[in-house]
This record gives C-alpha cells, structure tokens and sequence, in this order.
C-alpha cells in the first residue's frame, strides 16, 4: 500500500547509497515509454535545475554526506539538458562521497562530437545508447523519427569516443520483427563497437500512447512461442559470440564494466517520478514536473508517495534483483534474508529439480529456461503492479492511496 508520508516521518540517515537523476526532457517523447517526461523547451531546463539542486541538498540534509556508490542518470532524454546534469552532478560530489561510476542514456538524434566531450565533462564512464533497432519497420513501430544510419553514426562515435563501457539497447518481440531480424540488430550493435547488448521486450502499458497505437491500428503483438523463440536465439547468439550474461536482459563481453540501470539495493532519487529505496521502505516522487518544482521552491519534500518496508521486505527485494542478475550467492542468503533464508532455499531446490536453476561454484545460476520464465514473471509484475502505481501517480501529482 503507497500513501502520502504520515507527518513527521524523514528519510532515515544512510551510509552508503547510490543516486538516480531523472531529467524528463525529450525532443520525441517515444509512444512505448512510461516513464515522466515533457516536449523539451530550452525555457523550462533554468528551473528544473534549481529545483534539482535543490533535492540535492534537501537529500543530503535528512540522509547526511553518505558515499555515493553509483549515479544513473535517466529520462527523458538526459542529453538535452547536459549544462542541468553537470551542475546536479557537481553539487552530488560537493554534498556527498561520490565514490562510483556515472551512468548515462542517451539517445541517436542526440550524439555528436560535442555530446561526447560534454559527458566526459560530466564524469561519466558508462552510456548506454537506446537504438531499439536498425531496421526502419522496427522503428517506425515504436514511433522513433530517425533512420537507422543515425544510430550506426551515434554509436560507432560512443563506442570510439573513450568510455569505459558503451551499453546498446535493442528491443525484441516487435510486431511483425522475425527472429533473423534481431539477431542482425545485435550482429550490426556487436560490429560497430558495443561492449554490453541489452535486450528487453515491448512493454505495452495501458497508459502509454503505443498501448493505444497498436489497439487502434489493430497490430498483433507476438506471442509467448515466438517471445520464446527470439529470446532463445538472443541467448544462443550471445554465447556463441562472447557475450557472457550479465542480467536477464543483459549480455557482455570482454573485461569492460557491466552497464546497470536497476539493479542497486539502496537509492535515493532526484527528478520528477523518481523513486528512492530507502532503509524503512520505497518513496516516490510526484510525477508532475511544475507540482515537483513548486514544491522545492517553497522547501517542501516532493515525495508523493510512501510504502514502508518490514524489516524482513528489505532481504526479498535483496533477493529479487540477485535473481534479476540471474547468480544468488549462496552464502549471501544468511545475511540478507536472515529467518526466511530456509524458505528461499526450498524455493532454489525447487527450481533446480525443476531445471530452472542450476549450482556453480557456491552460487544458484538460472539456466537459460529461467531466465526467460523470470523475464515473464517480471514483464508481468511491470504490466501490473507497476502499471497501477504509476498509472495513479500519472493522473493526479498528489495520490491519497495505491493499493498494490
């Protein structure tokens, strides 16, 4: 249950925590999208701005100067508003122990020389490109407005441009993409210098205009064989090309950094709709980006919502995102899931008779089976318990209550 944070409640003091920056910003806002974003207009970047400068602070007043473990910049589209990010980021390290990577996306329409030079400026060692895919059917679909050479160019010029790691997003399971089809994607992303391939379904939220687009223009979405089907070819592809799994989603090659956008146990957020798991449970922030501003403007928290965690919650969720990397340390499981630890073990038996799961070197691995069973289960978790949160979040900037 998310409600408004009961009065007199503060965010709990941490000692380390990463940090996610939401910019909402987009020159194309992408049909399929569910996250918080407007049409960009250089006008509205001054305010935001201040008004994330602002969180900043209020974030490192109630928290306290905690290391930063790592910062994932988001969106939107963050590029379009780099002079906002290098001033949020520059306040991060004044304000905290900024001690890890920073992680950007960015988009095609948006690389250039002078793109690169300002991530750099920024400190940023890991960029993921969302290139969805270079066949022009694919990307007519999901309603992106450039031609596939812009995505050769952006991230050839990503992965030349002296990163640590260089992430390419490409999507499967499109209506009318055949199998051949995403395998040439990650063949064309591997060839022109991507170090991480990350691959993820279309996720057709309600609310989302694709959602609507693919109802009224009666396109058919494919189904669990052939999701089945292409995700197995993925993993088959992979392997057989040196891309070693990383995630369920995720492949990578070679010593480079994994690129991660989720998978930290601890966060807090700044931005409109961003989210912060805290020791004493998940907060959200407004998604209404003029409700979130005059908020900070007048010294008030932006916080809409508020699911306190028991204390045994914090070791599941723990869990749930070792699962999301597809390895669970065995020896972990004491520790983080204290009491519960037998149960989760039944659980891994379970799945290991099953074939979903298998023991190397001290860890519980999924097979591909159950990675492509877990990328169902959460698919479904998104289509549901993530659609009813945010689809109130969306409708009013102050929410009363979402039941979950």
């Amino acid at each position: 249950m998310f409600e408004p944070p009961a009065s007199g409640w503060s965010p709990p003091r941490v000692q380390r925590t990463s940090l996610y920056l939401h910019v909402p910003f987009c020159r194309n806002c992408c049909p399929y999208c569910p996250y918080t974003k407007v049409p960009y207009d250089a006008d509205l970047v001054p305010r935001y701005t201040r008004a994330a400068l602002a969180e900043t602070d209020l974030w490192a007043e109630t928290v306290g100067a905690a290391a930063v473990t790592s910062v994932y910049v988001g969106g939107g589209t963050p590029t379009l508003a780099l002079d906002a990010v290098a001033e949020v980021l520059g306040r991060v390290r004044e304000r905290f122990d900024l001690e890890g990577d920073v992680c950007i996306e960015t988009n095609p329409a948006d690389i250039s020389a002078e793109t690169i030079a300002g991530l750099h400026e920024c400190g940023v060692s890991l960029v993921s490109l969302g290139v969805q895919s270079f066949r022009p059917e694919s990307l007519h679909v999901i309603g992106r407005r450039y031609a596939p050479d812009v995505a050769e160019r952006a991230l050839e010029a990503l992965a030349g441009g002296g990163f640590a790691s260089v992430n390419a997003d490409i999507m499967f399971a499109l209506p009318g993409q055949t199998t051949d089809d995403v395998i040439a994607d990650l063949e064309h992303a591997a060839s022109l210098g991507a170090d991480q391939l990350t691959t993820y379904p279309l996720f057709t939220f309600p609310y989302t205009s694709v959602g609507e687009y693919l109802h009224l223009r009666g396109v058919k979405m494919p189904d669990l064989t052939v999701r089945h089907e292409q995700y197995s070819a993925i993993s088959a592809w992979c392997e057989a090309n040196g891309f070693e799994r990383v995630s369920v989603w995720g492949f990578k090659r070679g010593g480079v950094p994994r690129y991660s956008s989720v998978t930290r146990d601890g966060y807090i957020g700044i931005g409109p709709g961003s989210g912060s798991h805290l020791p004493d449970g998940f907060v959200l922030n407004t998604f209404d980006l003029e409700a979130w501003e005059e908020s900070l403007e007048h010294g008030r928290s932006p916080i809409a919502l508020r699911m306190p965690f028991e204390a045994h919650m914090d070791g599941w969720w723990w869990l749930y995102w070792r699962f999301y990397d597809t390895r669970i340390p065995m020896a972990g499981l004491d520790e983080a899931l204290g009491g519960d630890a037998p149960k989760a073990r039944r659980w891994l038996a379970a799945a290991t008779a099953a074939g979903l799961v298998r023991r190397v070197n001290g860890s519980a691995e999924l097979t591909d089976a159950g990675a492509f069973w877990l990328h169902l289960a959460q698919n479904h978790f998104a289509l549901s318990y993530v659609n009813t949160l945010w689809t109130a979040a969306r409708r009013e900037p102050w929410p009363a209550q979402v039941s979950i």
